[in-house]
This record gives structure tokens, C-alpha cells and sequence, in this order.
């Protein structure tokens, strides 16, 4: 298997998304294919990201019936989820199945393959972030101004909202692909299938793609902290005297809603801790010896896409009513329309 230089590495700065296009090709000479010898670290990797597409169309496949056949999961929070979840099954679909093709040396898979496989790629890493930060700030504005977004976020607000993100992502995506693609009309090898920033837009990419989005989180769940130590003082003190019944039940809706933020906080973090190991090695390539480089970058990635597999196991374990609706979808019960008036929120979430 051919190597990657440092100085290869640093071409491509296309955030974790640009990290997998460099990592996974096999770049032929003179448009020429050397044979490509299976390595225990090629099959190992191609197991690796099997189970994963399996797990994140399974596992979302679950999410996305859920959400949408029950009623009362009808909430700008799970259209969030909802959202979340459809990338997460497209990334399992168009995603994950176009890089095992990728890793394969010397396909031919020529400039359709290519653009499809980039513009999906770049979108849903796009949508990915940027549905985890929708997720920080409802939850923000929920714990923060509860009377406020009770009464302006509906279901149909938020839907607009989700809509509207979906297309700046194509729209940015798309011309990003369409003004720095650099590959020609006759595709021999999986090298050619690459796309190059220059210095000025490998910057507005970085900033677009990572840095926005992981500021608006990173400041979001820290001002959510800060409100629920205040939250907690309230309700300590109103422990200690008695307090009106409608004072209380305002206190009771803030401890539901800091129970729903710090719940959803589980999912942020599990997306943040799979996003970290692609950029770090960006960011330590220089250290990395060039005999271990593409092994620890191919490594990177698959820890960045397993968040996919791994988000509807947090709902699992975090949510009864995705437990609920899971049992009902696999024994078959929303066959029956009528299933989608059942109670599937306990109290308790």
C-alpha cells in the first residue's frame, strides 16, 4: 500500500471529511494501477466499517420510524434527532459503502462516482455538526427562556429551520466541489478522485465547517452549565420554604428541561470525542512516523464515522420511549396506524 507524505497530507486540509478522500486512495503513477495487495489492516479495516453501515442504517432506520410514526415524539427537539438521524443512515448508505470502494486500489470509478462521493461526503460531515449544534442552542434556549420557546420554537419553526440548513449546506458543498475540483474527465485511478484547497479557502473551510460549529457548542453547553448550578441553588432553596404552586411548577419544568439538555449533552459529547481523533492527527501528522501515518489516519476516520453507529445506541440507553418504540417497530405493532396515538413519553422521558 502506498504511503502518504506529510506534504500530501497538508494539500488536502478539508477538515476530518477531506482527511478520509487522502487517506483511502492509492495513488496510481502515470495513470497507472499497481496491483493492490490485501493487508490483516485492509480486512480488518473493511470488517471495521461493514459493521459499522450496518449499525448506522439499522440503528437510524429504528430512530427515523420512531420519531416520525409516534405522534407525541412529534417535538422541535426529536425533528433535531430526526435530522440527525436521517444523515447518520445517509452517511451509512452513500458514505461508508463509497470509501470501501475507494479503499480498493485502481477502480475505475470515473468522475460521476467521484463528484457524487464528495459532494455526500462534504454535505452530510456538513449537516452532521451542524445538526449537533441546533441540538446546544434548543437546548440553551429551552433551559434559558423556557416561557419564550414554549411559545415561539414549534414543530413547524423548527422544521424551517432544519429545511433551511439542509439546502445552505448543498448549496455550500456543492460550489465548494464545482470551484476546487481537481479532477479531470477520465478518472483511471482512485487518486484522481481528489479535491485540493488553496490556502485562503482550506481556511473559510475550517472556520465553516469545525471551528463555528464547535464554538457555538463548546459556548452553548457552557451557559447551559451555568444555568443549571443556578436552577439547582433555586430548587434547594425552595426545598428549605414553602413556595406558590405556580413558582413551583416553573421550578419543575427548569429541572425537566435541565434533564433533557444534559441527556442530549451525552450525544454531543459522544459526536465531539468521534470528531477529535481526525483533526488531532492533522494536526500531529508531523510526529506520526510515515511507516504508521496511513494506518493512524485510516484509524482517525473510522473512529469519525462510527458516531453514526453510536448515536442510536445513547438513545437507547438514555431514552425509555426509543426502547418503547423500538420493541413496537420490531414486533411489528406500527403496522397498525393506530399505534401512533400510544403514549410512548413516560415523565421520566
Amino acid at each position: 500500500m502506498t504511503l502518504l507524505s506529510v506534504e500530501d497530507l497538508h494539500s488536502y486540509n478539508r477538515s476530518s471529511v477531506n482527511l478520509s478522500l487522502v487517506t483511502e486512495q492509492h495513488f496510481c503513477s502515470n495513470h497507472t494501477c499497481d496491483i493492490f495487495e490485501v493487508t490483516p489492516v485492509d480486512i480488518l479495516t473493511y470488517v471495521c466499517k461493514l459493521a459499522v453501515i450496518i449499525m448506522a442504517v439499522c440503528g437510524n432506520l429504528l430512530v427515523i420510524i420512531s420519531i416520525c410514526h409516534f405522534k407525541q415524539l412529534h417535538t422541535p427537539t426529536n425533528y433535531i434527532i430526526l435530522s440527525l438521524a436521517v444523515v447518520d443512515m445517509l452517511v451509512g448508505i452513500t458514505v461508508l459503502p463509497g470509501q470501501l470502494i475507494l479503499l480498493n486500489s485502481c477502480l475505475k470509478t470515473g468522475m460521476i462516482f467521484c463528484y457524487f462521493t464528495l459532494i455526500c461526503t462534504y454535505c452530510l460531515s456538513f449537516l452532521s455538526i451542524y445538526n449537533v449544534s441546533l441540538i446546544s442552542l434548543d437546548r440553551l434556549y429551552a433551559l434559558w427562556k423556557p416561557l419564550l420557546y414554549a411559545s415561539r420554537v414549534s414543530v413547524k419553526v423548527m422544521s424551517k429551520v432544519i429545511f433551511v440548513t439542509w439546502i445552505i449546506s448543498l448549496v455550500y458543498n456543492l460550489g465548494l466541489v464545482y470551484l476546487v475540483t481537481t479532477g479531470r474527465d477520465d478518472v483511471l485511478c482512485i487518486g484522481d478522485c481528489s479535491v485540493a484547497l488553496n490556502e485562503i479557502w482550506s481556511t473559510v473551510d475550517i472556520f465553516i465547517v469545525f471551528v463555528l460549529p464547535c464554538s457555538i457548542i463548546i459556548v452553548s453547553y457552557l451557559k447551559i452549565f451555568t444555568i443549571a448550578r443556578k436552577h439547582a441553588r433555586s430548587i434547594s432553596v425552595s426545598k428549605k420554604q414553602t413556595i406558590p404552586r405556580i413558582r413551583s411548577k416553573g421550578i419543575t419544568l427548569k429541572a425537566s428541561e435541565r434533564k433533557a439538555a444534559f441527556t442530549l449533552g451525552k450525544l454531543v459529547l459522544v459526536f465531539v470525542l468521534c470528531l477529535l481523533p481526525p483533526f488531532l492527527t492533522l494536526v500531529f501528522s508531523d510526529s506520526i512516523p510515515d511507516a504508521l501515518l496511513q494506518e493512524v489516519m485510516e484509524g482517525a476516520m473510522l473512529v469519525h464515522y462510527l458516531h453514526s453507529a453510536i448515536n442510536p445506541l445513547v438513545y437507547a440507553f438514555f431514552y425509555p420511549w426509543f426502547r418503547k418504540c423500538a420493541k413496537l417497530i420490531l414486533m411489528l405493532k406500527t403496522l397498525n396506524p393506530d399505534t401512533a396515538l400510544l403514549v410512548v413519553l413516560s415523565n421520566n422521558g
